[in-house]
């Protein structure tokens, strides 16, 4: 079942260049439009999840420099007549992601540095952080519900796999105006409510260990999983928050509190969540196969290489210190 179509509306002069792009398709599958009297035509095209990446980048490359022209794809929701199961397998078997322009605008939306992205943020660490206090563990999960942390991170894991800085950039402003309020409101929030110190959450939060790492990873992992496949789950912005959340509430609370050295820890496992999150995100979208448009080029493909192997290195250190810590072999407060 074709699960796309696009439409591509262009001059008269370029239709050529574009419909030889769709030779490999099927003829049924696509039409080219009469031109109008403006001199512009449009070619619709039903295609395969699985076939739109190459498509839109055989469609890119071909009018490069060239304008006047757009190009939309929508999702379908069924087509007729149905395939055969040979096209049904193939298509089942290929579990591709969607396309890069697809997951990109996806997860655009959410590095947007909002008033409700900044007043979430706050209301998020504030309860997780009235969790935190009164040994509430529902309400810490509450507040995991509405943080919107998961949005920041993802982009900028994408962005350094597509070799984006402008979206690299917009989501580090945004995950650090994210990580600035939360820190904020957890510091007032311990300047009014009484507090000492003892919530045996807050005991579990500054507790460094090598689940410090898997957590992450694992949340992670699913969240680029989802995403890639065009799924989208609040579900996923919840496990990536309860990596995040938590010690992030704590350390906030625990800065306003006094308690330095119990602050710096749950601060270290903010911090080695965040490089757990996008190391596993990276990954995900390396062996979904998403990458740069031209990605073939020594260039591209050394940068993803030294992206990725970064993220290694940031992870392979934070968790060898990890387990330092764990063991007694270094002192961490």
């Amino acid at each position: 079942m074709a699960d796309r179509l696009i439409q591509i509306v262009a001059s008269e002069d370029d239709i050529g260049t574009i419909t030889k792009c769709f030779e490999d398709l099927p003829e049924e599958n696509w039409y080219c439009m009469p031109a109008g009297e403006d001199g512009r035509q449009a070619v619709i095209a039903a295609l395969d999840k699985v076939d739109l990446q190459e498509v839109l980048d055989a469609i890119s490359e071909a009018m490069e420099g060239r304008k006047g022209w757009t190009l939309h794809a929508l999702p379908t929701e069924a087509s007729l007549p149905e395939a055969d199961e040979e096209e049904e397998e193939r298509v089942a078997q290929a579990e591709s992601a969607n396309a890069r322009e697809e997951i990109y605008n996806d997860i655009r939306a959410g590095t947007a540095l909002t008033s409700d992205y900044l007043i979430m943020t706050a209301l998020a660490t504030v309860v997780a952080a009235i969790g935190l206090i009164q040994d509430q563990v529902p309400v810490v999960i509450g507040a995991m519900v509405i943080a919107p942390l998961l949005g920041p991170i993802l982009a900028f894991a994408f962005a350094t796999t597509i070799g984006t800085v402008p979206l690299m950039l917009i989501a580090l402003r945004a995950l650090g105006a994210g990580l600035l309020v939360a820190i904020v409101a957890g510091v007032v929030l311990s300047l009014i409510v009484p507090f000492n110190g003892e919530s045996s959450l807050l005991d579990y939060t500054g507790e460094l260990s090598l689940m410090t790492v898997a957590l992450p990873l694992a949340s992670g992992a699913a969240a680029a999983l989802m995403v890639a496949g065009g799924q989208t789950s609040g579900l996923v912005g919840v496990m990536v928050a309860a990596a995040l959340l938590p010690p992030l509430a704590a350390f906030g609370l625990l800065l306003g509190n006094g308690n330095y050295v119990q602050a710096v820890r749950a601060f270290a496992t903010v911090i080695i969540n965040i490089a757990a999150i996008n190391l596993a995100t990276q990954a995900v979208f390396f062996l979904k196969g998403i990458r740069p448009k031209k990605w073939e080029s020594q260039n591209y493909g050394t940068s993803m290489r030294i992206s990725l192997g970064s993220s290694v290195l940031v992870v392979a250190v934070l968790g060898a210190a990890t387990l330092a810590a764990e063991h007694g072999w270094m002192w961490f407060g």
